[in-house]
């Protein structure tokens, strides 16, 4: 089954690539989800090798949830190529009914995770394919592989973010106006931060708000294996430390500091 989803994916990106080149920017970024994929599929095949539910598995359905970990992204090609055409898609979506309608892709653990892997979470439990699902064993194996999917998606870009300086124009960078250039921390971040919420992401934002956002995805991280990773790699300490140089309200970023790290040790992540 990998095999053939990492041909899949190849396929796809075979495919669209055309529709790109010449484009700096849109080449760029395609070229750069290619990257991404594979680097979300590094991080999955850690967190499968480290998840207690899956240990006891067979190596055939633990190649399933690989093979949901790598065709994440399926159509994201396709979503940048139809930007060429200022035409906008939800390429976890589209990939979701592309997959759904593959035979050797088309279990539900496989493409329902994959069409909510970008959604806030409530939009899976709330979708009626979701709800639909009479077998209670089944649901839950498609809320713990979009668990999986989710973290694996977070992890790959975190240390992306940490590692990479270059890279964060892309993750910081696309505002309006003055907003770019703005390092202090509005309200609304400060309430969303506080509430245990992911902080919204607004066309305003300042810099410091969206760099907040990024660290606020750990309030959607669900394996402790996750937080372990991240702390492994020291990608925590490193994005605290940019989010205290970037921001300007230092008192602001001393509470929330202290916050964050209570948050991540009294919280009961899964196993």
């Amino acid at each position: 089954m990998l095999n053939q989803a990492l041909e899949l994916l190849k396929e796809q990106y075979r495919q669209n690539l055309g529709a790109v080149t010449g484009n700096d920017f849109l080449e760029y970024y395609f070229n750069e989800k290619r990257r991404h994929s594979m680097q979300v599929f590094g991080a999955g095949n850690m967190l499968v090798r480290h998840i207690g539910w899956l240990k006891n598995k067979p190596a055939e359905y633990v190649e399933m949830v690989r093979t949901a970990v790598l065709l994440h992204d399926v159509y994201r090609f396709k979503e940048i190529a139809l930007l060429a055409e200022n035409k906008k898609i939800d390429h976890g979506v589209e990939g979701a009914k592309f997959l759904r309608n593959i035979p050797l892709f088309s279990d539900i653990r496989i493409w329902l995770p994959i069409y909510h892997h970008g959604h806030l979470i409530e939009d899976l439990y709330t979708d009626q394919q979701y709800q639909n699902i009479k077998d209670v064993n089944l649901k839950k194996e498609v809320e713990l592989i979009c668990f999986v999917i989710r973290d694996a998606d977070k992890i790959a870009n975190l240390n992306m973010l940490a590692y990479e300086p270059d890279m964060r124009l892309l993750f910081l960078g696309k505002g309006t106006g003055d907003a770019i250039h703005d390092y202090s921390i509005s309200d609304f971040a400060k309430d969303d931060a506080f509430s245990g919420k992911t902080v919204r992401r607004t066309p305003d934002c300042t810099i410091a708000d969206r760099m907040l956002g990024y660290l606020s995805w750990f309030n959607d991280i669900n394996y402790q294996y996750s937080v372990d990773f991240c702390h492994k790699l020291r990608v925590i300490e490193i994005l605290k430390d940019y989010f205290s140089q970037i921001c300007n309200d230092k008192a602001f970023v001393e509470e929330y500091s202290a916050y964050f790290d209570e948050c991540l040790r009294l919280r009961n992540f899964l196993s």
